[in-house]
């Protein structure tokens, strides 16, 4: 009964505060840089959020980073995902995330004015043009968070990731960061509003070059096989390293058994 009170006050602080950064950002925003939106975003809303919510985050290794723009590869566990990396990461970044998202009144129009890129899961050409806009901001020189696993864990195990973010890399030709996050999602399971206090743990891995594979495939599956190291590194589950590549249109969803996760 508390921890779904606790889920109900910080869905609530989330809705309100997110208008009220909203509105202060919105000169910035309108004139198409996002930067002081993302700036409130990690050293002020989430961090909020996370501390309201009891969530304790540690970042347990961040290796040397080059210059430049860079692409963030993690799993997914929770909502909470996505503010722990904001406020964690050594990077001003932007998301490639599912249109859904940017339906949501308020926060889809802070994510689109942010610059960050929608994709189209159940259209396939606006999805490549979804991949084109990133590719363009990582050659820009933005850096990107994705989660290639395309959905929440429900088991909390680490599931077949998707293509799309390795071509980016591929034709950007900016290095990958495998990024393993555990905890998140007892802290906030899926499907459910409830807010259970505890830690989220987060370990970068070292940069990989997308230069160094022949295509998207191989690149993906390294990048995959680092991020389920560092997960159980850090208390994780990890996932079965063989079961590699979603099936097309089959986000979180084992490629070789079929079964949703």
């Amino acid at each position: 009964m508390l921890a779904r009170l606790r889920g109900w006050v910080v869905l609530a602080y989330t809705a309100v505060s997110m208008v009220f950064f909203f509105l202060v950002s919105l000169p910035d925003t309108i004139l198409g840089r996002g930067d002081l939106a993302m700036w409130f975003a990690k050293f002020t809303w989430s961090r909020s959020i996370l501390k309201l919510a009891g969530a304790r985050v540690r970042v347990l290794r961040v290796p040397q980073l080059p210059d430049g723009p860079l692409i963030f590869a993690c799993n997914h566990e929770s909502a909470l995902d996505i503010l722990a990396l904001v406020a964690s990461l050594p990077r001003i970044i932007r998301f490639v995330a599912k249109i859904e998202l940017f339906r949501i009144p308020v926060f889809g129009w802070y994510l689109r004015m942010g610059g960050h890129i929608a994709v189209d899961r159940g259209n396939h050409s606006r999805a490549i043009e979804s991949l084109r806009r990133a590719g363009a901001a990582v050659r820009g020189g933005t850096s990107l968070i994705v989660f290639p696993e395309g959905t929440r864990s429900v088991d909390l195990r680490v599931h077949p990731f998707k293509k799309g973010p390795f071509v980016v890399a591929m034709e950007a030709g900016v290095p990958v960061v495998p990024v393993a996050i555990s905890g998140a999602g007892r802290i906030t399971p899926k499907r459910i509003i409830a807010v259970y206090p505890g830690e989220i743990r987060i370990a970068l891995g070292d940069p990989v070059d997308p230069r160094a594979f022949p295509d998207k495939s191989d690149l993906l599956r390294e990048v995959r096989r680092r991020v389920i190291e560092q997960h159980r590194a850090i208390g994780g589950a990890g996932g079965d390293p063989d079961d590699a590549v979603a099936a097309a249109g089959r986000e979180g969803t084992s490629a070789r058994a079929g079964a949703p996760v």
